[in-house]
């Protein structure tokens, strides 16, 4: 049996409105018929929809930074280092290898044994130090290669390289793969209180950065700085001499732009630059930023 379809898109005018057909199917004991059904036409207008801070404060997706998460990683201390997995050699005590050799690896009590355990080698570069006091900060880690678990052999643990993008050496270290779930955003907020340092550095090894461009800040979890936490950023504060009453005065840096933290240490964070309204570099201030600038820039 076939439903038929019939009706007309003809409509007319009712007390000022057009008043048209529709066609509703209607099912009675497994047979359809076309109903027609009165239907307005209803004419709408846009408007402007208000909405509080909180649901209008952008969000920055996690994969926006995911190919950072691996790439580097950060140590807070040189006992915390010495304590990670560390290359030994090459087969055959071999000092550089690359794709497809095995490596030897003192692990101690970490390693999980399996041949699904991956591993990212990271080499230790930057070391980060506080501006004024000198104090270490943290220890940065920069991808070098991953390798994948295959057997113990004595003391040690062999992994193959499955991947190098450097010659591996001994002294690299071994530290687990962190799968990061791309879809996870982070809802800015700025910090309950002030909060005052600077940009240490920029993990590309560049000494200019602009927006869209990654920057170690000196702030951390002890600072409350954690992932989400919106940071302004200024050029450091200038010293002049007072002409007149002479002495010294010190004039406020200016505006240079903003960032987002998206991973915290206890004294370092990765953040990654919004908005830039001129060219930025290392060693300008990182301060509390006002609470109205999360509805007035979008992360992308």
């Amino acid at each position: 049996m076939r439903a038929g379809y019939g009706g007309s898109a003809a409509g007319w005018w009712r007390g000022g409105m057009r008043v048209g057909l529709g066609l509703a199917l209607v099912a009675i004991v497994g047979a359809v018929y076309a109903a027609e059904e009165p239907r307005e036409v209803v004419h709408l207008s846009p408007r402007v929809r208000e909405l509080p801070p909180s649901e209008a404060a952008p969000t920055l997706e996690r994969q926006t930074v995911a190919p950072f998460m691996n790439e580097y990683r950060l140590i807070d201390s040189r006992a915390a280092l010495d304590d990670t997995p560390y290359v030994v050699a090459g087969e055959e005590g071999h000092q550089l290898v690359g794709s497809g050799d095995r490596i030897y690896v003192r692990t101690g009590e970490e390693a999980a044994r399996s041949r699904d355990a991956r591993r990212v080698i990271y080499r230790p570069g930057t070391i980060y130090h506080d501006p004024d006091s000198d104090a270490l900060l943290g220890i940065e880690l920069r991808a070098v290669g991953e390798a994948r678990w295959v057997k113990r052999e004595g003391d040690l643990d062999v992994f193959e390289v499955r991947r190098a993008r450097q010659e591996i050496r001994p002294g690299d270290r071994l530290l687990p793969y962190r799968e990061e779930p791309l879809s996870l955003t982070l809802s800015p907020h700025v910090p309950d209180h002030a909060v005052d340092g600077e940009i240490l550095g920029v993990p590309e090894g560049v000494s200019y950065v602009g927006r869209h461009s990654i920057v170690a800040i000196d702030l951390g979890r002890r600072n409350d700085v954690t992932p989400g936490t919106v940071l302004a950023l200024d050029a450091p504060p200038v010293q002049v001499n007072d002409p007149l009453e002479g002495g010294t005065l010190r004039l406020p840096g200016e505006p240079g732009g903003m960032a987002m933290v998206f991973e915290s240490f206890e004294r370092v964070s990765y953040a990654l630059v919004i908005k830039a309204s001129r060219p930025l570099e290392v060693g300008d201030g990182v301060s509390t930023a006002e609470r109205s600038v999360l509805t007035s820039f979008e992360a992308r």
